[in-house]
């Protein structure tokens, strides 16, 4: 007899609520992206990034695929000795904001709504370590936590929560990169991503 998964069946249920979801009118005609090309249920990290882009996980449906900050999530991810296959990556907002054509920053009311989402994947997989890829996902996880950690306050340091370890990182978006946190810094950063 073939024992049922109830984590790859709750989270094929958390997908189609997320598919089927029109809350946001703003993002209504925008695909969610949460699949199985988000990683593994048995990660024992979870990256939180702020929404799909345009160019990356909107068009590609995975998430930092196909774009520049997927090219230096990569770099990243590689130079701390792990795959997408050892890791789950979500979003704060499951859908691509755009304004004009362009992406935009999720707002308020957009990362509320999504935060069921965003808790009961992390609730599925338990992760031990959530590590937050900039502010906006920061936000969202203090959402969740009732915290109100800042991130150049909190950036790369593990901070206790009850069910994980949470690590907030800035964003490997080429803006960030160029003007904020250099690659060459979030590389030490990553090395500091608990085990």
């Amino acid at each position: 007899m073939i024992k049922r998964n109830p984590a790859n069946h709750n989270f094929r249920q958390l997908e189609k609520k997320a598919a089927s979801c029109r809350v946001c009118p703003s993002l209504a005609d925008q695909s969610a992206v949460l699949s199985s090309a988000n990683g593994s249920l048995d990660a024992k990290i979870v990256f939180v990034a702020e929404a799909p882009g345009r160019f990356g996980a909107g068009r590609t449906g995975v998430p930092f695929q196909g774009d520049r900050s997927g090219d230096n999530f990569e770099i990243l991810l590689k130079h701390i000795g792990l795959t997408r296959s050892d890791v789950f990556i979500t979003n704060a907002v499951l859908c691509n904001p755009l304004e004009n054509g362009n992406n935009r920053r999720p707002n308020a009311g957009e990362i509320k709504n999504c935060s069921a989402f965003l808790k009961e994947t992390l609730a599925i997989i338990q992760p031990k370590v959530v590590v937050t890829l900039g502010t906006v996902a920061l936000q969202s996880l203090n959402q969740l936590l009732g915290t109100r950690f800042k991130l150049n306050q909190s950036v790369a340091k593990p901070l206790p929560t009850p069910d994980f370890t949470l690590f907030p990182l800035y964003h490997p978006s080429p803006r960030v990169t160029n003007w904020k946190r250099p690659l060459a810094q979030q590389k030490k950063d990553f090395k500091k991503i608990p085990a």
